[in-house]
């Protein structure tokens, strides 16, 4: 089964349509509950690939399908998490009312975003924090409240951009075992793009490696067992295969047999 599906996506800013690309052919497909996480260096076009899936903005030619339905728009059944949670975050809202805020959109009655809100601010380690404001959070807890948001709505597809980029290293395995936690306990289809190969590899089921202009060019499964923890998963001899192949790819240099 596929959730998610990429079909000859091409992206061009401005009006020629024979300038260079932002994203060139690109295709893959993403099935149910799969954790597939997009690799690639910075500026090879992976915000832009993002904000296609999205919907928040209209290939040049090429398709994005949910559900085998065209995406001309922001899906109701997917979320964006965005690297930049200070911006994404409104200061003047109270946590709650910063996770609850997409569900009224939504038409959720109020006793139920109230549960939903709950729910997903315990996921995340933030029980008790609703009544706080996002400046007085930590970044790293500031980002758990942008995770909550998008869980509380209930997305069947999750999008994330670089969420863990802009915290340190102890922030950074903590938020990425949190998010394989609530990726279980949700079942969501989760797409994460990164520039980080220990993070992909950390995380995925499968890595997808993006080369400039947006088009994929190697596609690796990563077997290692689930569940997994920052001290044996990266322990695991596999682990470091993965890696060298991964950035192998990244640098376009043949991986030397061990």
């Amino acid at each position: 089964m596929t959730m998610l599906e990429v079909d000859r996506l091409r992206k061009v800013y401005g009006p020629d349509p024979s300038a260079r690309p932002a994203v060139a052919d690109l295709s893959f497909e993403v099935g149910p509950r799969e954790f597939v996480c997009i690799l690639g260096s910075s500026g090879c076009g992976k915000t832009t690939m993002l904000r296609c899936l999205a919907g928040l903005e209209q290939p040049t030619s090429g398709q994005v399908r949910l559900h085998d339905t065209p995406v001309t728009g922001p899906p109701p059944d997917m979320a964006l998490v965005f690297q930049d949670y200070s911006r994404s975050l409104f200061p003047w809202m109270t946590v709650e009312r910063n996770v609850s805020f997409p569900l009224r959109y939504k038409g959720v009655p109020k006793k139920q975003a109230r549960e939903a809100t709950e729910e997903a601010l315990e996921a995340v380690g933030l029980g008790g924090k609703g009544k706080a404001y996002p400046w007085q959070l930590s970044g790293g807890m500031q980002q758990r409240v942008a995770i909550s948001r998008a869980l509380a709505y209930r997305p069947q597809v999750l999008l994330m951009d670089e969420p863990f980029a802009s915290v340190d290293a102890q922030t950074r395995a903590e938020l990425e075992d949190l998010l394989l936690d609530v990726w279980r306990r949700y079942e969501t289809t989760v797409l994460f793009v990164t520039h980080d190969i220990d993070e992909a590899v950390y995380l995925a089921d499968r890595v997808l490696v993006l080369r400039p202009p947006a088009h994929v060019g190697l596609e690796v499964k990563v077997d290692l067992p689930r569940p997994r923890d920052q001290l044996t998963t990266k322990g695991h001899p596999d682990f470091g295969r993965l890696r060298s192949e991964l950035f192998a790819a990244l640098q376009d240099t043949p991986v030397k047999a061990s």
